[in-house]
């Protein structure tokens, strides 16, 4: 070994100390988010107390009868000051304060005019498609503007790429998502959760995307002029703002390997000569010409060894565990060794509690012998792009392990987000044969933010063709209960239950979020509310079909009729006040009715009575009861 190479060995830090480095440098910016947390849980916790204070007269924590003390903070610090709002912010307060049992028509005081339509303030129109939507967040200016509208509109998943943009920007984007929630859940009076999900970067090496500033309106690429120099860097707040002379790259594990004058590929035609390596930069001249373009591949020298883990992958977890992601997406599936390798590095780093889901380019799956079968077994969830085609439009090809891939995926009950804007662009169209795997099986479609123009073709096609399949497809599935306790016969009964009726909702009142995965397999076409104290399910349930989760969070602990009566009666006010359920409309009540048992085993149809519910709630839960403590009177 020369002496050079014993002195780029002794460089090299170890991995405890790169995490440690990690640790001390996300742990700063998480501070923001911490912030937006706790003020989430303290306004989720009056909103709900001020709820059943409206209804009963009394406060399930007997706190807020007593003390407002805690609501006049809030209100101090989630209400925008300023002279212009005042009027708006008494509008927001009386809101809150209504009572939704003693005003059994929104509609009487608009006499009518506006019967079965709800004014909102937010110019976009509603979607009843909009739940199946995914954003995918980018630095835009306009982008950060519009997340209160998607809330609004009812969007409760987005997914940020955190190989773009920088660190800072990123943070910035959840932050802003945050504050929007909080926002949103002032307006609605009620709490407003989504789920965030948390995109790798590969482990391949890659270019930046080049900065806005040297490209013109219609300028997609710089050319680098042979004989010039150019700085390869690593330093991420350059992954946004690449130019001629200096790119940046993901191979910081990669530069001790490199020595001056070798060669590093860019793409198919810019070749690079290495004149001298750094711990942070390489200092090369261009061999050979060529447009550089946004995220452009590089092959550097084979003894520089690429399958490692990256440090770019290490830092992403370590940002997502810092500001509260708790799903993070593979670049790709990979090998059983390369899953290997993942887990036991985000066991060192302490982020094995994550979901972790892989990308998988549908159209590029090759053969007939079940060769991502072992992938479909072991993440927790998938992302499903296309390729782009060689020639457009054309027709999008699946090849059988493609297939099984996908009704394996599905069989299995894991989250399918899939990525539909080729077809979106008709650069891609879908045969009659695969509209199962491209209509049916995902959970949720990825949509850019914002939204480019006359991007509805596959809103519109999608919504189309579902509502035409998804009945058809629930009653020819294969009557098959892989469940120790039946809960899949009763998720199907659930599904089939709410078609027969026309339910406007299925509510779940629960603890664990297994009941909602099974019921969102089968796809129903009413949206399904999860009531429940589980935190951590916040960070994931509203990736699934349809599902929107409602937090109920108590200090004290509740007897467990009177719990199921609470978080029910919470629902039919959730569902009452969005007038997602009017007089009579029909709701699928689904809860657990023996103690002791956190699955829910039971379900019922309850008419909706928008004057009356609170006193006939808990006669049709608990028929058997004469009273439940706390109800007896409160609720006659």
């Amino acid at each position: 070994m020369t002496e050079h190479e014993n002195s780029e060995d002794e460089n090299v830090p170890p991995l405890m100390s790169i995490i440690d480095d990690l640790f001390c440098r996300f742990r700063i910016i998480s501070v923001d988010v911490e912030k937006l947390q706790r003020a989430k849980s303290q306004l989720e916790s009056i909103q709900r107390r001020h709820t059943f204070y409206n209804m009963f007269g009394f406060d399930e924590e007997g706190s807020l009868c007593v003390n407002e003390t805690d609501l006049k903070i809030m209100r101090s610090k989630l209400v925008v000051q300023s002279s212009g709002e005042d009027e708006e912010e008494g509008m927001g307060m009386e809101e809150m304060s209504e009572d939704l049992c003693m005003v059994p028509f929104e509609e009487d005081r608009w006499q009518n005019y506006f019967n079965g339509f709800e004014i909102l303030t937010t110019p976009l129109a509603t979607d009843p498609n909009e739940n199946r939507k995914c954003i995918e967040l980018t630095e835009n200016i306009a982008c950060g503007q519009g997340l209160q509208n998607y809330l609004l509109n009812g969007v409760r998943c987005f997914l940020i790429n955190l190989a773009k943009g920088t660190q800072q920007g990123n943070q910035s984007l959840i932050v802003k998502l945050r504050e929007a929630e909080i926002n949103v859940s002032r307006e609605f009076g009620f709490p407003v959760v989504s789920s965030v999900m948390a995109m790798l970067s590969p482990r391949h090496q890659y270019t930046g995307s080049l900065s806005p500033l040297i490209l013109a309106d219609d300028q997609r690429s710089v050319d680098l002029v042979k004989g010039n120099e150019v700085i390869l860097t690593v330093e991420r707040d350059f992954s946004d703002r690449c130019t001629a002379h200096i790119i940046y790259v993901n191979a910081r594990f990669l530069l001790v390997d490199v020595r001056p004058y070798d060669f590093i590929l860019i793409g198919e035609e810019i070749q690079l000569m290495v004149r001298s390596a750094h711990m942070d930069h390489l200092k090369c001249c261009v061999a050979k010409a060529g447009a550089l373009y946004d995220h452009m591949p590089l092959l550097f020298p084979a003894r520089c060894n690429r399958f490692q883990m990256s440090y770019e992958e290490l830092e992403d977890l370590t940002f997502a565990r810092e500001v509260g992601l708790n799903v993070v997406i593979s670049h790709i599936a990979g090998t059983p060794k390369y899953l290997d390798d993942l887990e036991q590095s985000m066991a060192s780093m302490h982020c094995d509690g994550m979901r972790l889901y892989a990308r998988v380019l549908l159209n590029e799956v090759n053969g007939c012998d079940g060769e991502l079968n072992w992938a479909a077994k072991r993440y927790d969830g998938f992302l499903v792009d296309l390729a782009p085609p060689a020639i457009v439009p054309d027709i999008m090809h699946l090849c059988p392990d493609a297939e099984c891939f996908m009704q394996l995926a599905y069989a299995s009950q894991k989250p399918i987000i899939f990525d539909p804007r080729l077809l979106d662009e008709q650069k891609l169209r879908v045969d009659p044969a695969h509209y199962y795997y491209t209509f049916y099986y995902p959970d949720k479609y990825v949509a850019s933010c914002p939204p480019p123009k006359h991007s509805h073709y596959f809103r519109f096609l999608q919504n189309a063709i579902f509502q035409q399949i998804g009945p058809t497809a629930v009653a020819k599935a294969p009557y098959c209960d892989r469940s120790h306790t039946g809960a899949d016969s009763l998720a199907r009964s659930i599904v089939f239950a709410s078609m027969e009726v026309h339910a406007v909702a299925i509510v779940v009142i629960g603890v664990t979020t297994r009941m909602v995965q099974k019921i969102a397999h089968f796809r129903p076409q009413a949206p399904i509310l999860f009531v429940s104290h589980m935190r951590s399910a916040e960070d994931y349930v509203t990736i699934y079909h349809n599902v929107n989760m409602l937090p109920f969070y108590t200090k004290q602990v509740l007897e467990h009729k009177r719990n199921i009566l609470l978080r029910a009666m919470y629902a039919l006010a959730f569902l009452s006040k969005r007038k997602i359920a009017k007089q009579n409309d029909p709701i699928v009540l689904v809860y657990n009715y023996e103690e002791g048992t956190t699955f829910p085993e039971r379900y019922i149809i309850y008419k909706m009575d928008r004057q009356n519910f609170a006193a006939h709630l808990r006669k049709t839960l608990f028929p058997a009861d004469e009273g439940i403590k706390g109800f007896s009177e409160a609720s006659k």
